[in-house]
């Protein structure tokens, strides 16, 4: 907070100051959670279209309950709302085709065999995550794409630190097992 907010904040009172302070606590976790939350709902199987929807209203249902967030629990409070989210979408039969191109970004120094062969990795990874049962990829995504640790993962979902990691460990056999036949599939297929 700079000296002049600050200045702003002690000439108000206390209603207002606590207005402000709410409103520049959403600010923050919007601009530190906002991309992170789409990309994972993206991963998830949203369209971007879907997730944008998702993502803004995981940010209304935040500034609802914003009183009701633990300070230093907001990204934990952002994914579990999120993927409730996507769950209730995937329920509903809305579940879309993750694109070629969701994660391609393009280097302008990159060869266009590069470019190829990373479009063709990023279809394969969605082929093989597009199996994973949905408990299982939501682990599997919070924690090797979005970097989150299992203490974290199992607060978003709510379940026991044990049962998150366990999740893990079958996500990453799963993926694993997948990508295998995938792989075996692609080399019979070149085969003949």
């Amino acid at each position: 907070m700079s000296m002049a907010d600050a200045s702003i904040l002690v000439g108000m009172g206390a209603p207002a100051r606590a207005e402000a302070a709410q409103r520049a606590r959403l600010e923050g976790m919007f601009r530190a959670h906002h991309e992170l939350v789409w990309r994972t709902l993206r991963r998830l199987g949203l369209s971007p279209e879907a997730a944008a929807d998702a993502t803004q209203q995981a940010f209304l249902i935040a500034t609802e309950r914003l009183s009701d967030i633990r300070a230093g629990s907001e990204r934990a409070f952002l994914f579990g709302t999120a993927l409730r989210l996507a769950r209730t979408s995937y329920r509903a039969g809305k579940r879309l085709q993750l694109e070629d191109d969701m994660d391609a970004r393009v280097d302008s120094g990159a060869r266009a065999e590069e470019l190829v062969d990373q479009r063709r990795a990023i279809a394969l990874a969605d082929r093989v995550l597009a199996e994973m049962e949905p408990s299982l990829l939501t682990v599997f995504v919070l924690h090797e794409l979005e970097g989150l640790s299992t203490p974290e993962i199992a607060e978003i979902i709510g379940k026991p630190l044990g049962t998150a990691a366990s999740r893990l460990r079958r996500a990453r056999e799963a993926f694993r097992a997948s990508a295998a036949r995938l792989e075996q599939r692609v080399r019979t297929e070149s085969a003949r």
